[in-house]
């Protein structure tokens, strides 16, 4: 299909995206309100345990913050920035505190910040396992079928308790449990594994 001139828009860009991104964020010749940009971990914003609200407002804080480590948006701010009510904002905000990706100082204006050990988060971790265990099976079956189990996996029970299991661990914590959430880990490996064979049981016939 052959691309008018006037649809410049539509020819491709060949750069890197990361570099691509960077010219994009840099542009001034008709804007200067948002020249930056906000670095997000994958683990991040992939996280299952996450709904979409959570990741944006989580995305929008962390934007806020940018080279300091604190910030203090409105509920309306965040409102609009992400296109929903700033109710939703204020519940969302609630999950997040609750589940210690972020912490909130409650005043006039809510302040932010991050958590420490946030590369060791419960929800983190317990996503990333989850992520590579995909990665080992999902050439083995349907990816939609896949893509059906995980999401029942992420909202069972089961999964719920892991995630318990770390944050308590999390609670207790000393200097020299470097790795103590390993052990964790690797349980969690094995109900995946033993969770997916039940599902996607091998083929007798084969």
């Amino acid at each position: 299909m052959k691309t008018r001139m006037s649809d410049f828009w539509l020819i491709k860009s060949n750069q890197a995206a990361n570099v691509y991104m960077d010219e994009v964020a840099k542009e001034s010749n008709f804007t200067g309100c948002h020249k930056g940009y906000t670095i997000v971990p994958h683990k991040l914003h992939r996280c299952y345990g996450l709904n979409e609200y959570e990741k944006l407002i989580l995305v929008d804080i962390i934007a806020y913050m940018s080279d300091k480590s604190q910030c203090y948006p409105t509920m309306e701010m965040i409102a609009r920035n992400i296109g929903c009510s700033s109710k939703t904002v204020e519940r969302h905000i609630a999950n997040l505190a609750e589940k210690k990706l972020i912490l909130v100082s409650h005043s006039k204006n809510n302040t932010y910040y991050l958590p420490n050990y946030l590369h060791v988060h419960p929800y983190l971790l317990l996503s990333e396992k989850t992520h590579e265990f995909i990665g080992s099976v999902k050439k083995q079956v349907n990816e939609r079928e896949l893509t059906l189990w995980i999401q029942g996996i992420v909202k069972s029970e089961d999964y719920e308790a892991f995630t318990t299991q770390l944050q308590r661990l999390h609670e207790r914590r000393l200097p020299i449990d470097k790795f103590a959430e390993k052990e964790i880990l690797d349980s969690y490996v094995q109900y995946l594994t033993t969770a997916f064979v039940k599902r996607f049981p091998a083929d007798v016939n084969v």
